[in-house]
């Protein structure tokens, strides 16, 4: 759960959030630090503020003349400070303080001379009682670095946006190519993948839609690989249903117009029967085809040694084929391990087998029944020998298609080996572990 919450898009979306707001504050820092401070050296070294000085005492020096004023005309004075962006402003007489708007009300009448300020510069005004030196103190300089400020607010706000909003049009454009590539997967191209970026929801979520295509990928090749077969034994049974049927009309035509000697009626008669149980046969494989090959699963039974299931049932096999004179050489190393079979399924394969001896095994030579572990499964291999010139009916190779898909529903295989010589078969099954 820790490494879900880490790698989620709210964690990416969160550390996006601090990235951003990172670089914003080291670029405001880099900004208005390094700005003021080049603003200050600037300021320092000009006479910009002396300049803006030296015209308000010109504006001053308008104003009291154009209104007569006197140095005690504080309130004219205090309304005229007003409307400047001052901050101290002074007006002495022979060193003694007449005015400041610092206490505009108050009316100065000191007798004591003021100490003059070292950091003042004092200029003439003219007023209707005489002249008087003045001191204005103004920081005209505030409102550059208050646009300073601004400016380095605006700048790494929108830097701000700009990566915060780039890291979201990535997610954007990522979720624009999974609906593309979800679109084209919906349109039947199961072929290309899901792309998979990061390691986060929207990154499980595209794993999750690759799994679903892989999947129906390999249903609609299982589907079509089906189809394949089933139309290749329809065609295969519709071929070999022919012959004896084709046969068995000749006798019966034989019969019906009488063209046979009176001794040959019985073999006649033998030979329609033959036909006639092959043709039964072929029936019952198609039957036996038909139930196996559906598409639902079986339930298998719970989860038994491999002696146990196989034993009863192989030994029924070799007692049956010994009464019909054939012999075996047994290697029966059996491994402890369970699996989980089809009951049903188990008996119908060793019938399928001990059939299929009948028709094409030499009773002349050994049959092989070996227990083997490779490649994940434990399993039963039979080999024997193929009869030279076989006398059993054409082989429509439907019951192997049975068998297959039998050891299929129960999760294992079923592998065959035929030479001109010999024929081999394996029942390979999964050992069975709580995944299974």
């Amino acid at each position: 759960m820790k490494k879900a919450r880490f790698s989620s898009l709210t964690a990416h979306l969160g550390c996006l959030l601090l990235l951003a707001g990172a670089l914003s504050v080291l670029l405001f820092g880099c900004i208005y630090f390094g700005g003021e401070a080049l603003l200050t050296q600037f300021l320092e070294n000009s006479d910009f503020q002396e300049q803006l000085t030296e015209k308000r005492v010109q504006d001053l020096q308008s104003y009291v003349e154009k209104n007569e004023l006197s140095t005690r005309d504080t309130a004219q004075l205090t309304s005229w400070v007003k409307k400047q962006p001052l901050i101290l402003l002074e007006v002495y007489r022979s060193h003694l303080l007449l005015y400041s708007s610092s206490a505009p009300e108050e009316q100065m009448d000191n007798e004591e001379e003021s100490p003059a300020y070292d950091w003042a510069s004092y200029y003439r005004v003219g007023f209707s009682d005489g002249e008087a030196d003045i001191v204005i103190y103004a920081n005209d300089t505030y409102h550059w670095f208050s646009i300073l400020l601004i400016a380095a607010l605006i700048l790494a706000f929108l830097l701000f946006l700009l990566i915060f909003l780039s890291g979201c049009q990535n997610l954007v454009r990522y979720i624009c190519q999974l609906n593309n590539e979800i679109h084209a997967m919906e349109g039947g191209d199961l072929d290309a993948s899901i792309t998979l970026r990061g390691d986060h929801e929207l990154s499980q979520l595209a794993k999750s839609l690759d799994d679903m295509r892989i999947a129906f990928k390999e249903q609609r090749e299982r589907e079509a690989s089906i189809f394949r077969a089933n139309q290749s034994m329809i065609t295969e049974m519709s071929h070999d249903l022919r012959t004896p049927l084709t046969t068995l009309q000749i006798y019966t035509d034989i019969l019906r117009l009488k063209k046979y000697d009176p001794g040959q009626l019985n073999e006649y008669l033998e030979k329609i029967d033959a036909k006639a149980a092959q043709i039964k046969q072929l029936s019952e494989n198609i039957f036996e085809y038909s139930l196996v090959s559906r598409s639902q699963d079986v339930v298998l039974d719970p989860p038994v040694l491999f002696r146990d299931v196989l034993l009863d049932t192989l030994s029924e096999f070799v007692s049956h084929l010994r009464r019909q004179g054939f012999t075996f050489r047994l290697e029966l190393d059996w491994p402890l391990v369970g699996i989980a079979v089809y009951q049903p399924y188990i008996k119908r394969l060793i019938d399928n087998i001990a059939s299929n001896i009948l028709k094409y095994a030499d009773p002349e030579e050994q049959i092989l029944i070996e227990t083997f572990e490779k490649d994940g499964y434990v399993g039963l291999l039979f080999r024997n020998s193929i009869r030279y010139g076989g006398v059993g009916p054409e082989s429509t190779h439907i019951g192997l298609a049975n068998m297959k898909a039998m050891m299929e529903k129960m999760r294992g295989e079923c592998q065959v080996l035929q030479t001109n010589s010999e024929f081999q078969i394996e029942l390979c099954f999964p050992p069975f572990s709580e995944e299974n």
